[in-house]
């Protein structure tokens, strides 16, 4: 909860590599009610707070250049050598394990927030960490059980961009692949796995789980194979949702 009688917006920190992530936070906060700033890496994000105070943060964990763990962990001790409160911090994780919550805990993080990203999560977040600034973004009326799943119908101006990534991501992969890196195909199947749900492609996003999987198995072959189903689920996709 915000302290103090100013009525300026909410100053939220989202941060994460990934671009269309990031964009479709921006899509559910679209509003007056917050100002948004963005960061693609923890070194960017740490920087960003040492140069005015934000009154939430949303930090990925898998990051180049520095990780989520590692920029919280700078933040608290910025805060320390302020004499300043603790920022909520909430962990982008699709990460359900209890030694990756226990990671966040030891870093300092404040809560989790689930990938894939879900709109009605992010703005119940909000008003619990930020007060009542948020009410009017939270639903009044009760929701289907499903209300609250990603329509790709109501996305399509983002799905350009997804598309694209998706692409990109899918060629790292293969090129990561090809030279015997693991960890980073490992890694490009987590960051499509938490993009394809949000987005609503919920076998698009098994398929980059089985990259990761593989891949983190050392695998190469079962990698291979997962690689390219998300490739021929995303083909599918661009047919099914043409833009």
């Amino acid at each position: 909860m915000r302290h103090g009688t100013s009525h300026r917006p909410p100053r939220l920190l989202l941060v994460d590599d990934n671009r269309d992530n990031l964009t479709l936070i921006r899509l559910y906060l679209e509003s007056d009610h917050y100002s948004i700033d963005e960061a693609e890496n923890g070194d960017e994000a740490v920087a960003r707070f040492a140069a005015a105070p934000y009154d939430l943060i949303l930090m990925d964990l898998e990051m180049p250049v520095v990780d989520g763990y590692e920029a919280t962990r700078r933040i608290r001790e910025l805060e320390r050598q302020r004499g300043a409160g603790p920022t909520p911090i909430l962990a982008l994780t699709a990460h359900a394990l209890d030694e990756h919550r226990l990671r966040c805990q030891q870093a300092g993080f404040t809560d989790f927030l689930a990938k894939p990203v879900r709109k009605a999560a992010v703005l119940r977040t909000l008003l619990h960490y930020l007060g009542p600034e948020g009410e009017s973004a939270e639903p009044t009326t009760p929701r289907p059980h499903d209300a609250d799943a990603p329509n790709p119908g109501r996305l399509a101006a983002l799905l350009p961009l997804f598309f694209d990534l998706a692409s990109q991501t899918l060629d790292a992969a293969h090129a990561a692949l090809d030279q015997g890196d693991l960890d980073q195909a490992r890694r490009q199947g987590h960051k499509l796995k938490g993009s394809a749900g949000s987005y609503g492609f919920p076998e698009l996003a098994k398929a980059a789980a089985a990259l990761e999987r593989a891949a983190d198995a050392g695998n190469t072959n079962a990698a291979a194979a997962a690689r390219d189903w998300a490739a021929a689920l995303l083909a599918k996709a661009r047919l099914d949702w043409p833009v």
